[in-house]
């Protein structure tokens, strides 16, 4: 176990190591256990793991066995190989992890963190041998680990900036990107929008690779996620009910629920409406818009971007009307934090900034800074025990959000005061 720890962690959690030849070869090593498992691949820049969750929530309720890999962990990282949303075993894990060790002395370069738990996560299924997997793509699309696979479907959900350093500074450079995970001949469903929208279309047509639009080819009507309704090209469905809250999970479930469509249309899997009802009410994703105490509200959600602050910002609108919120913010540096602040500011009475338990967190007080020129009400607390202790003692209306890191320390705190 020590030995699988020390060798994750030298590898570092958030080097980012482009390119698809070392997890191409380890995946050789280990007999391509990614060719053995049918298989949906989810990118794009929010959303990525609720539709991911939904998916598989749908298909275990529909009696199939079936496999989740998501990514950023929040407390535990067993958390990112689930199978029928049970997490693999810490034992099972590390012992993947050495066995993939061992292969990755054949490489000319170390594999980087996320390479190996992609390769743990094939290579459980495979041992497994669930009925199918869903994967949920790293960062981009085109070189990421989980791209060495020929999925039955591909999705990809919005597209806005986020990851610029890796993905390129404009629209058009990061739909295509995402777009490396669409393959020839297999369907395609998305939530893009305008340029994004364009470029996918045209990878699309290139690839001779079918393709579902929300709003044009799937639609979903509703004012919240607790009675909303889907139409789409086989499926028309009312009164349904999504477990996960917040205005933006409309988009997200629509999603999910056209990938199972487009399963059903192409590949003739049974997914029925008892079942698929089943498996959208009892679908589990945490925070995200996670509402941890209702009066007053207590929301934890993990929101990092721009296109995810606008999103959170009018889901509190709507679930909380005319309320302002108390903010604890702490972000990683290579964030779009001017125009995070722009959306957050419309709802946030104060803000508090504090420090991201990540090497990559900018500070709590140059956040602080940027926050001034938005929010009158800013405070700094560097200790995010501190911080969080203190917000809760308010009877203000408060969230906590900025980045999945922070939300992970959040949760781990209020799991170590329930225990004691």
């Amino acid at each position: 176990m020590n030995d699988a720890i020390i060798y994750l962690n030298s590898l570092g959690l958030h080097k980012v190591k482009p390119g698809l030849e070392r997890i191409t070869k380890i995946l050789g090593f280990l007999e391509n256990p990614q060719d053995k498992v049918p298989c949906l691949i989810i990118a794009g820049t929010n959303g990525k793991g609720s539709v991911a969750s939904t998916v598989a929530s749908v298909l275990g309720a529909q009696g199939y066995k079936t496999g989740l890999y998501t990514s950023p962990h929040l407390t535990r990282i067993s958390e990112r190989i689930k199978i029928n949303g049970e997490e693999i075993s810490i034992d099972d894990l590390y012992r993947l992890i050495l066995e993939i060790k061992k292969t990755s002395s054949h490489l000319s370069e170390e594999p980087s963190y996320f390479e190996v738990l992609t390769a743990a996560a094939f290579l459980y299924f495979s041992e497994r041998k669930v009925d199918f997997s869903v994967l949920e793509v790293g960062m981009g699309g085109r070189w990421d680990a989980t791209n060495v696979v020929l999925p039955t479907i591909s999705v990809i959900t919005n597209i806005s900036k986020d990851h610029t350093e890796f993905l390129g500074e404009s629209i058009k450079q990061i739909a295509l990107e995402k777009a490396g995970v669409v393959k020839k001949g297999v369907p395609v469903i998305t939530a893009a929008k305008e340029q994004a929208l364009e470029e996918i279309v045209n990878i699309a047509l290139q690839k001779s690779a079918p393709i579902s639009i929300m709003g044009k080819d799937f639609i979903v009507k509703g004012g919240s996620t607790e009675d909303f309704s889907y139409s789409g090209k086989i499926w028309s469905l009312d009164h349904l009910y999504f477990s996960l809250s917040g205005l933006y999970q409309l988009e997200n479930v629509s999603l999910a629920i056209a990938a199972l469509e487009s399963i059903s249309q192409f590949h003739g899997i049974k997914i029925d409406e008892k079942h698929l009802r089943k498996g959208i009410s009892s679908t589990k994703w945490e925070g995200r818009l996670e509402v941890i105490r209702k009066n007053p509200p207590l929301v934890l959600d993990g929101a990092h971007n721009p296109g995810a602050a606008s999103a959170l910002r009018k889901s509190l609108q709507a679930m909380f009307p005319e309320m302002q919120f108390v903010f604890l913010l702490g972000m990683l540096s290579d964030k779009d934090h001017e125009n995070y602040l722009k959306e957050i500011a419309q709802v946030a009475k104060s803000i508090i900034t504090t420090n991201v338990p990540s090497e990559r967190g900018i500070t709590a007080e140059r956040l602080a800074a940027i926050a001034k020129r938005h929010v009158e009400k800013i405070q700094v607390k560097s200790n995010l025990k501190e911080a969080f202790e203190d917000l809760k003692n308010l009877i203000s209306p408060v969230c906590v959000s900025g980045s999945l890191y922070l939300i992970g320390a959040i949760k781990k705190i209020i799991k170590d005061v329930n225990s004691t």
